[in-house]
């Protein structure tokens, strides 16, 4: 390859490297100076073969789908890649051709799409549990991949660990903005947004405040807790949120209560890995129950315009009650108390208790030399 068009590919690669499209652009150039059927872009699990498709040229994702669900399993030129060194292309000819043909990998996926012959790389080191993985695919009317080619690509190496770095730390920059735009008004509580495998994100200042006290650590970018019946019913709280993984439920925030500490946790949906894409996190809020702020009726009902009885809804939602504590507190159904904070939400402004809480607690700490 000219060096004058080697340095153009390389430019597109870097131009865009954030954005999908930018692969694509790279992909289809690359296409132009060695002749492929599809190039795919993927993270991989090497242990489970659990994969994430995160771009593909020429594969559809009905197609992407259905490898990711099966075909993995059976793809015997992925699992012989584990077996060569990482940062460089290999050719599928390593792979004894009559071992391949005669494979349900080949038979029902490659040869229904055309898939003849392939190379890749792993770009991060399967040696450490997962690598993104670029593979290169061709037809039945082409032949293996030269010597020659994969020299060329594997010029790319050093540019594409570049680049998939650049792309990982946006993906990273919009989790950690989803995170703090999440947490930013949370001041009556510590609040934590972690990913499904309990990894910190973001964190406020009372999060970091348990963390000074010892209650929380953080080992190996994860989170765990100290008090043993604390921990136990996080763990227990977090366990439940399979159900909104399952059905996707709207209302899926599960509260839970020590001797001292009131517990909730909440789904929070964050950017995934595949542009467009969403994973499952979680929103951890703890609150000490001596730390209760003792808030002033006359005060929410001047603020809010609220009656006696919803400034008294709203009192004990701030005190860390749930509707059914609450309930039962004042001596009425739940219904009740559910139909107060249909009203209580209108007039405040809010859609929410973590809103509705955060709004009040802001507004309650600006004016309280009015109201007290």
């Amino acid at each position: 390859m000219q060096s004058s068009k080697l340095s153009q590919l390389i430019g597109e690669l870097y131009r865009h490297a954030h954005q999908a499209d930018g692969w694509m652009a790279f992909f289809t150039m690359l296409e132009t100076e060695i002749p492929s059927r599809s190039t795919t872009l993927m993270f991989e699990e090497i242990q489970t073969h659990a994969t994430d498709i995160v771009l593909s040229r020429h594969l559809n994702d009905d197609e992407l789908q259905v490898y990711g669900e099966h075909y993995i399993h059976t793809d015997v030129w992925a699992e012989a890649m584990t077996k060569y060194s990482p940062f460089q292309f290999h050719s599928s000819d390593a792979v004894p051709d009559r071992h391949f043909l005669s494979s349900e990998f080949y038979a029902d996926y490659t040869k229904p799409l055309d898939i003849r012959y392939a190379c890749g790389a792993y770009i991060e080191d399967p040696k450490i549990g997962h690598a993104f993985r670029v593979t290169i695919q061709r037809g039945h009317q082409h032949k293996p991949f030269r010597s020659d080619e994969l020299e060329t690509l594997n010029l790319f190496v050093p540019h594409l660990q570049n680049a998939l770095a650049i792309y990982k730390r946006n993906i990273a920059l919009e989790s950690l903005q989803s995170g703090f735009d999440s947490i930013t008004n949370i001041i009556d509580c510590a609040a934590y947004l972690l990913r499904s495998d309990a990894h910190i994100i973001s964190q406020n200042d009372l999060a970091e405040e348990l963390l000074r006290q010892d209650v929380a650590c953080i080992s190996a970018g994860k989170l765990f807790f100290r008090p043993h019946k604390l921990r136990n019913t996080i763990d227990q709280l977090m366990g439940n949120l399979q159900d909104f993984t399952d059905n996707r439920s709207a209302s899926c925030r599960n509260y839970a209560r020590t001797d001292q500490y009131q517990i909730s946790v909440e789904p929070h949906l964050l950017p995934g890995l595949i542009p467009g894409t969403e994973e499952l996190g979680v929103l951890l809020q703890i609150k000490n129950i001596d730390a209760n702020v003792d808030i002033d009726l006359a005060g929410l009902e001047i603020l809010y315009h609220l009656t006696s009885t919803e400034a008294g809804v709203t009192r004990l939602l701030c005190k860390g009650l749930v509707v059914k504590e609450i309930a039962e507190a004042m001596g009425v159904k739940e219904s009740t108390i559910r139909s107060h904070l249909k009203a209580i939400y209108s007039k405040i402004g809010v859609r929410s208790q973590p809103e509705l809480l955060s709004k009040v607690m802001a507004s309650l700490a600006r004016t309280q030399v009015d109201i007290v």
